[in-house]
């Protein structure tokens, strides 16, 4: 029992270390639809999709991406000032590892959809 209670600890803080990484890349627009997590969004919710090498390295992630702990937080973004927080509902296949995607209605608070990519963006999982 006592080896259970401090691995659950020492998981939980590496979990949480794992989250509060800041990270610098690329953001792109997504059109969600059913994502890795399961969830149906729009195009009009504040969602998010990260690379498909993040989702699958997320601590306690397995072989059912539905289950993936990332779907359960939300990612931040921040570019000039301006910090936009989305749920994590998706991955992207063919993604930098550093990129990050936002819902249509989420890009549009950093730039227009035309615009297609905002370079050198900052953010991280809380």
């Amino acid at each position: 029992m006592q080896y259970f209670a401090r691995s659950s600890y020492i998981g939980a803080l590496f979990a949480i270390a794992v989250t509060a990484q800041t990270h610098q890349g690329d953001l792109f627009n997504f059109v969600p639809g059913l994502g890795a997590c399961g969830f149906t969004n729009t195009s009009t919710q504040f969602v998010a999709s990260v690379s498909n090498e993040f989702f699958h390295s997320f601590p306690g992630s397995g072989t059912n991406p539905n289950a993936n702990p990332i779907c359960t937080h939300n990612l931040t973004v921040a570019f000039n000032g301006t910090n936009v927080s989305a749920q994590v509902v998706d991955f992207c296949l063919s993604c930098p590892s550093s990129n990050v995607g936002l819902s249509p209605v989420a890009f549009e608070v950093f730039a227009p959809l035309a615009q297609g990519i905002v370079s050198n963006v900052t953010w991280e999982v809380i």
